[in-house]
């Protein structure tokens, strides 16, 4: 039996693009890249010879590394960049005597990782971005579809007041866009400053190798190559210790999988037997039971309210890392790696698994509709109590509608049975009924539903 994670339990992440952006494999590739940027900086400043440039191309592929020998030398120093800076130093001396002199220059560990780390962030932040506005589409034609469908609002697992399946969606679409906006104005800056921040050693190399220049001008030229290289951003100072890029990308993942799982818990919920409104489009074999042959689980939505049941707990982590002491902490930065990987994993597996079921979800109109008679009109009280407060001010409107709710139940008769017949008791006129009974018309619009569809489509289309 192997000893390696295949994702067992881990069926979201099945057949999602996570594992390639940050696994193992992104993760190796992602500290290589930054090392050999590095040296492709130090060429571009004039501190290397030219004949690095050939030797940089030959050990940029993480492929040709032992990746778990690494992992294996890397509980010696506490990280994997002290096994894999002496793994590709012995590659550049094996293509030109020497050229290990030029591999990690004025580097620390800490540099090579963080950076590393908003590297494959880079990948994950784009891949969910690509998922959610996939979502986002989705979500946006079936707001505007369903614009006019009635269903029971529920507040507290309870049928509240009527709105419309397409302002449910169009609340939901609005989730996603707040949450796409938030991940995509991140911040990802590349890590560059050496043992304790101050980026000593590059600054004497600097100035054995040019004399005469302004050193930190250079410095500050050869952060900003590094920066280029990566696709990331330069810093205004190294961040050994201010891990505020690492919570607030941890944030922004987390709350993509916030955002999503809301929906998931509201299909969840909307597909149960006894509601049946909403379900999903389910292949052969999909949703069934080890024991109960008749069932057709909501697979995607479960697994993606389990998605966001775990996320929390990842995210505090990152927030207890935060507490770094002196220029570079012991164990808190080691902590974010596993909880930040799994976060940008479950914002990927997330978004994937939520675009297909946007694009699939089963909307039973009927059974909407039908759902809004369970009560026999109760749904209908607040917006009774409204019609009827412009003619006999609030208070006395509110007693009336409680008065007739009461005794609806009671007698099991329909609120607007009950309800006329205590207003013709009240010698109000023809006029004031009509409006009461023009109140229980499930097709009546559901205050400005219409107008905050539109205003959330908008921004959507924006997207497109």
């Amino acid at each position: 039996m192997t000893s390696a994670d295949f994702g067992l339990l881990d069926p979201l992440g099945q057949g999602t693009a996570s594992a390639e952006l940050v696994g193992d494999g992104a993760w190796l590739q992602a500290m290589v890249d930054v090392e050999v940027a590095l040296i492709r900086a130090i060429l571009d400043a004039g501190l290397a010879p030219e004949w690095m440039t050939d030797v940089a191309a030959a050990i940029a592929h993480a492929g040709d590394l032992d990746g778990p020998a690494l992992a294996l030398a890397g509980r010696a120093g506490g990280n994997p960049v002290i096994p894999l800076v002496k793994a590709i130093s012995a590659r550049a001396d094996e293509q030109h005597a020497g050229a290990s002199d030029y591999v990690h220059v004025g580097a620390t560990s800490q540099d090579i990782l963080d950076s590393a780390a908003m590297v494959v962030a880079r990948g994950a932040v784009r891949e969910t971005a690509k998922q959610l506005r996939s979502l986002a589409a989705s979500l946006a034609s079936l707001a505007e579809l369903h614009r006019a469908t009635p269903m029971a609002g529920r507040t507290l697992g309870q049928h509240a007041s009527p709105t419309t399946f397409g302002l449910v969606a169009a609340g939901w679409l609005d989730g996603i866009l707040g949450a796409l906006a938030r991940l995509e104005s991140l911040t990802l800056p590349v890590s560059y400053g050496g043992s304790v921040g101050t980026l000593g050693v590059l600054s004497e190399i600097v100035e054995a190798r040019k004399p005469g220049a302004t050193v930190s001008a250079d410095v500050d030229s050869i952060v900003a190559d590094l920066a280029r290289r990566l696709q990331l951003a330069n810093p205004a100072a190294p961040w050994h210790s201010n891990r505020l890029p690492i919570v607030e990308l941890g944030s922004a993942l987390a709350a993509v999988v916030g955002a999503i799982g809301t929906i998931a818990v509201d299909v969840s919920v909307l597909s149960r037997t006894e509601l049946a409104e909403l379900s999903e489009r389910l292949g052969a074999g999909e949703g069934g039971s080890s024991a109960m042959p008749h069932k057709r689980n909501p697979v995607a939505a479960v697994l993606l309210v389990a998605a966001a049941k775990r996320s929390p707990g990842l995210v505090s982590t990152l927030f207890a890392a935060q507490v770094s002491e002196d220029q570079r902490p012991s164990g808190a930065w080691h902590a974010e790696w596993v909880a930040l990987r799994q976060l940008e994993a479950l914002a990927i597996d997330s978004s994937t698994a939520a675009a297909s079921l946007g694009a699939r979800l089963e909307v039973d109109v009927e059974r909407m509709r039908s759902n809004l008679e369970l009560t026999d009109g109760l749904l209908y009280s607040e917006r009774v109590t409204a019609v009827l407060a412009e003619t006999l001010g609030k208070s006395e409107a509110f007693e009336l509608v409680a008065e007739s709710s009461r005794e609806a139940v009671q007698t099991r008769r329909p609120l607007q049975v009950v309800l006329t017949a205590r207003l013709a008791g009240l010698n109000n006129d023809d006029a004031l009924r009509a409006k009461v009974w023009a109140a229980f018309d499930p097709d009546t619009p559901a205050g400005i539903a219409d107008a905050i569809i539109d205003r959330v489509v908008a921004r959507a289309k924006e997207l497109a």
